[in-house]
């Protein structure tokens, strides 16, 4: 039986999930930062026997998937189906689960991997700062344009989460400006207490070629490193997989989304 969460749940899911947040990173840091049940996010808890099965959330037009084990697909289906997320994540052992079913409603399955920073030796970067609310628009455009990053997004939520993490200090973006411009951009998707997760890297394609990604890892790595947090990343194409294993990170579970193309 799958129902609606109330804030009474929220003990009962950090419970189920344990230090297991690795497969489930947003999952984990939305529900710390907002709550089972907010302005911001749904969640639902799946039980069979008063056992929790498995743990959905939404946030904008993602939705996040967390299930230890088996778990009962067809209600996880029905409560998709109701919502209609852009975008389902989940360890791989999920997303195989729910390929299948899913496919008659137009989502696509793509694989990779989570990883963690386990390398320390990151050198200082020069050009590179923190982005502000006045970089939005720019960098949002350069997420959405990208056929792998942003087919799953449309502009305005785009522009609407970002706008929002930052202003709440949920998380911070680092730039590189050419001409006043963004020409490259990382930020962290989220942070709460010592775990953080980097993610949105874009280099616009006129400035690619030039290191740029690897420069704004090595910036983003040291400081977050520094102030004593775990660093995740996930990945899923073969040159995203190289450029994370060369700035430091190990692959620590398979992991996967399901999506709808938007454009």
């Amino acid at each position: 039986m799958i129902t609606r969460c109330t804030a009474a749940d929220q003990e009962r899911i950090h419970q189920y999930i344990g230090n297991d947040y690795a497969c489930c990173l947003y999952l984990y840091m939305d529900l710390v930062e907002y709550g089972a049940d907010s302005e911001f996010t749904k969640t639902w808890i799946q039980e069979e026997d008063g056992c929790v099965t498995c743990v959905m959330l939404s946030y904008h037009t993602a939705m996040h998937i967390y299930a230890r084990g088996e778990f009962n697909v067809h209600e996880v289906v029905d409560v998709i189906s109701s919502v209609k997320p852009s975008q389902i994540c989940a360890y791989k052992p999920v997303i195989e689960a729910l390929k299948l079913p899913l496919a008659s409603l137009g989502y696509e399955a793509e694989l990779g991997y989570v990883g963690k920073l386990e390398y320390h030796g990151h050198d200082e970067q020069d050009n590179i700062s923190r982005a502000t609310l006045d970089d939005v628009d720019e960098i949002a455009q350069l997420i959405y344009d990208d056929a792998g990053i942003g087919n799953a997004y449309s502009l305005e939520d785009l522009k609407t989460q970002m706008r929002e993490r930052l202003t709440q200090g949920f998380v911070r973006s680092y730039v590189i400006k050419e001409d006043n411009h963004v020409a490259a951009h990382l930020g962290t998707g989220a942070e709460v207490g010592h775990v953080s997760i980097v993610s949105y890297v874009i280099t616009d394609e006129r400035h690619r070629g030039r290191g740029f990604a690897s420069k704004l890892y090595q910036a983003a790595c040291r400081e977050l490193q520094q102030e004593g947090k775990e660093v995740y990343a996930v990945y899923y194409v073969d040159n995203s997989i190289r450029l994370h294993h060369k700035v430091g990170f190990v692959d620590c579970c398979e992991y996967g989304k399901l999506f709808l193309k938007t454009h």
